[in-house]
């Protein structure tokens, strides 16, 4: 889904949106399982794919690994989309489920399943409805301190 006007990040490498979009619809179930159980375990995995994700190289990302692989072998033609608002909503979402692991190893499981919860909904959004917020708040509160340097 695209909005009129909104700018995101971009560069010149390209993914498979196919593939980013189920690794972030896996994040999502990992998300539901932490939520239903509370288990640190589940959202630390999160944590860690998102951080592969976002700081590392995605072709290391366990869930990538999987996502990569199911739509390989459903052989579903490839949608290239630019990677850079990938990696920006991958490190948006690191500091969400950072901040929902540390909440919850700190016992404070109510902050924890909030946070949680928003980033799985927004991770839902992106991997299911193709509607990526990352750009929304690349666009509202990082792209205005660059606009003017180009």
């Amino acid at each position: 889904m695209k909005i009129q006007g909104i700018v995101c990040p971009v560069s010149i490498e390209k993914i498979d949106s196919k593939v980013s979009r189920l690794t972030v619809f896996l994040n999502v179930i990992l998300m539901g399982f932490f939520i239903y159980t509370k288990n640190p375990l589940f959202i630390g995995i999160v944590a860690a794919d998102y951080f592969i994700r976002a700081i590392w190289k995605m072709e290391y990302s366990p869930l990538r690994y999987i996502a990569f692989s199911i739509i390989s072998a459903l052989k579903l033609p490839k949608k290239p989309i630019n990677l850079a608002q990938k990696v920006f909503a991958s490190r948006l979402g690191v500091i969400c489920a950072l901040t929902s692991l540390i909440l919850q190893l700190l016992g404070y499981t109510t902050g924890a399943l909030i946070v949680a919860g928003i980033l799985m909904a927004l991770s839902f959004m992106d991997s299911v409805m193709n509607f990526c917020v990352g750009c929304i708040i690349y666009n509202y509160i990082v792209y205005p301190f660059y606009k003017d340097k180009d």
